[in-house]
């Protein structure tokens, strides 16, 4: 036991040199902006949208007398030390439960390398401490208590939570959260469980109902003025308000609805050859999600599985983030929560110990160890790629992308 513990712990040390390695690269870190900017929104003015977390900085504040242009910082470390502890303790109580079967120890590690080296965890270092690295975080804490059957009212706690932080939360990781009451409902059970049928059904309905409200009736409270908000804003991210007043109207649309922006925008027309070249150039990912999920489906039909036909459809749960691609240009945060969704689903069905999924996982370490250089290269092109950006994905597809444009004589 102590000689797997050892061989655990070095592994841990190879993915924080990893991480260690991405920090060196992308340093300075880029840390400000409009993400610094929802900061200082709070429910002291009002119960406003993407407010949650500014909210517990007030209180932190307030309660430990900590001066708010502080606050940013002890806010972005501790998201990003929570987030990339998280991680870590996933990966080793994952190679625990593996203990004894080397196969999916490997599966493991090869996993958590795609995570690392590739955009799982550099991608926030790119915009340090996005307020969207919670979303992930809280889902899984819903996933973990809703796939246990016990203390399920969590789950719904958890997507509330999500929600407040952001509303988009509904289209990008929401998505984890019923995944699990699916596969909970028609998958682990032989027989339909009712109590769990109803909290899927509450879940959903909380979830969507204060997502109609916060984009569509929220607003800051009578009295409060954009004037306001700013001079808060100004104080959180140690600036004047002259320094940050590009972001005024946007606040404006956001938290006072008086003609600022909306934050939605048709873009498809102008970014349709950038979605083409993300296809493209993750063909290769794309494929080995298919051919796995492929596997679990035949598996599961094979074994007169009822609901088999969950397994082909659970995959597609990506698809609640298309809305995004529509309204906004912020690919690289939308293709993230696709990435996320699809690692932590195969990630969670495998530490389920899932019969299906199980015996994919064999097919799929058996093509790895027959073609082991194919996946070398494979590890090494998820590295290449690198973090996510906010908006174009990554460099290299936005080098492509405007290769493409030049190509059809649009420049």
């Amino acid at each position: 036991m102590k000689e797997i513990n050892r061989e655990n712990r070095r592994f841990l040390i190879v993915l924080i040199g990893i991480m260690l390695i991405w920090a060196l690269s992308l340093y300075p870190f880029k840390f400000g902006g409009w993400n610094q900017i929802m900061l200082a929104f709070s429910y002291r003015f009002g119960f406003i949208q993407r407010a949650f977390i500014g909210s517990v900085i007030d209180v932190v504040s307030t309660v430990f007398r900590i001066p708010l242009k502080y606050m940013r910082y002890l806010y972005g470390i501790s998201t990003v030390g929570i987030f990339t502890l998280g991680a870590l303790l996933i990966v080793y109580k994952a190679l625990i439960h593996a203990e004894g079967d080397n196969t999916v120890k490997c599966f493991y590690k090869g996993m958590a390398l795609v995570f690392f080296m590739g955009p799982g965890w550099c991608t926030n270092y790119n915009n340090f401490a996005l307020t969207d690295m919670w979303l992930p975080m809280i889902s899984l804490i819903g996933v973990w208590f809703i796939l246990k059957g016990k203390h399920v009212w969590i789950s719904l706690a958890a997507t509330v939570i999500c929600v407040l932080i952001h509303p988009a939360y509904v289209f990008l990781y929401f998505n984890l959260i019923l995944a699990a009451f699916i596969y909970k409902e028609f998958l682990a059970n032989d027989r339909t469980d009712k109590k769990s049928l109803i909290w899927l059904a509450i879940v959903f309905a909380f979830g969507s109902v204060l997502f109609i409200y916060m984009m569509f009736f929220s607003h800051a409270r009578e009295g409060v003025t954009a004037d306001e908000i700013m001079q808060r804003a100004a104080i959180v991210v140690d600036k004047s308000v002259e320094e940050i007043s590009n972001h005024e109207p946007t606040v404006r649309g956001y938290l006072l609805r008086d003609g600022g922006e909306s934050g939605v925008q048709l873009v498809i027309n102008s970014y349709w050859l950038l979605l083409a070249v993300s296809v493209i150039m993750f063909m290769p990912f794309i494929f080995e999600i298919f051919k796995y999920w492929k596997y679990v489906y035949k598996e599961a039909k094979s074994n007169g599985i009822k609901n088999h036909i969950l397994y082909a459809l659970l995959p597609m749960g990506v698809v609640t983030a298309a809305p995004m691609y529509i309204m906004h240009n912020d690919y690289g945060r939308w293709t993230y929560a696709v990435f996320f969704y699809e690692f932590a689903i195969i990630w969670i069905f495998n530490l389920l110990k899932d019969a299906n999924v199980k015996k994919a996982t064999y097919d799929l370490m058996e093509r790895v160890f027959s073609h082991k250089a194919y996946y070398l290269l494979l590890l090494f092109y998820a590295a290449v790629s690198g973090p996510f950006q906010q908006n174009l994905i990554n460099p290299m597809i936005s080098k492509l992308e405007t290769l493409g444009w030049k190509l059809l004589g649009v420049y």
